[in-house]
């Protein structure tokens, strides 16, 4: 991730969109100058998607973004390859493997980076590396908290205890590590799984065939109450009105509150509004522009009602001369 695109999502959610930023251990924990290694192996090993960013600044700033709240989970995006596989693309960028490492040492890395620099508090820690994601993914508080009734996965920190990264000591099955040689302050000395220990004084036991399947339901009340409480504000509102509402009603002209009495004008037998096609005037007591003198009774206006019918005779219709009749 970018600097400006960590400042973009933190920037929509203060907007008030429904928006979640992670950052990427890699992305936190190193930097894309590596890329520009004169060792080719040095250079390929850091190659990734998204690619890593030649900003030194930019692990910084995200940490920032993690700490405020702008961005709310870390991953690792784990998808590592060996040299033999690396050299795939040794006369071909394009062909070089996308991905690094970072499951194993996500954590340290964070609290290394984040709590240990003094950017974020050590609950803010446990926010960006499980609870916001626990909660995102809606596994919450099955996952994510230490409570009664919660799966018993705990990781035992120890934020005295100091270990120097490397592909030499690391547990996973790659010949390279891209935070090789960074010393990081706080360790995962204990690590419990569904209560079964997996890491002992940084010793690794676990075992194959110990995980189970995690379902994820739909709809996270993390996430849906805010996009509700989005709409609730957006949806139009109703105006309440009482029985003194009915006659009088506020009218705002050029910022001026001003009552307008509005005028009822009852039709009774032989009035002028009640012949059927003419209407009242308007509450400001203009003319109606609706009004028409047409009435489907044959009824005219008595000034015009002189007792004379028109008629017209057409010489020359369409289609050819008259014969002197009416058509």
């Amino acid at each position: 991730m970018s600097k400006s695109a960590g400042d973009v999502v933190a920037a929509k959610k203060a907007e008030g969109n429904v928006v979640f930023g992670e950052p990427l251990a890699a992305s936190v924990g190193t930097d894309g100058s590596h890329y520009w290694n004169k060792c080719w192996r040095h250079a390929a090993g850091h190659v990734t998607s998204p690619p890593l960013r030649p900003d030194t600044e930019t692990p910084g700033h995200l940490l920032d973004l993690l700490a405020s709240d702008g961005l709310q989970v870390t991953g690792s995006d784990n998808c590592t390859f060996n040299f033999d596989q690396k050299k795939l693309g040794r006369n071909d960028f394009s062909k070089i493997p996308n991905g690094v490492n970072g499951v194993e040492d996500r954590m340290s890395v964070i609290w290394e980076k984040g709590v240990q620099s003094g950017k974020m508090d050590p609950s803010r820690f446990v926010a960006v590396t499980s609870t916001n994601a626990a909660k995102i993914f809606n596994v919450y508080p099955q996952k994510g908290c230490v409570a009664v009734g919660s799966d018993a996965d705990l990781v035992i920190w120890n934020p005295i205890k100091s270990r120097v990264i490397s592909a030499q000591t690391h547990h996973q099955a790659v010949d390279f590590n891209i935070f090789e040689g960074m010393e990081c302050h706080g360790v995962p000395e204990y690590v419990i799984v569904n209560g079964r220990v997996c890491v002992d004084e940084e010793e690794l036991k676990a075992v194959h065939g110990f995980g189970k399947f995690v379902p994820t339901p739909a709809f996270p009340p993390y996430v849906y109450d805010q996009v509700d409480a989005r709409e609730k504000e957006k949806r139009p509102q109703g105006v309440t009105r009482g029985p003194n509402d009915e006659d009088y009603s506020p009218e705002h002209m050029n910022g001026l509150a001003v009552k307008v009495e509005k005028t009822v004008q009852l039709a009774t037998p032989g009035s002028p509004t009640n012949d059927g096609h003419s209407h009242g005037p308007t509450a400001s007591g203009g003319r109606n522009m609706q009004d028409t003198t047409f009435s489907l009774a044959g009824d005219v206006t008595p000034a015009l009602d002189d007792d004379r019918k028109t008629s017209v005779k057409v010489r020359n219709p369409p289609g050819g001369r008259s014969s002197g009749g009416f058509w």
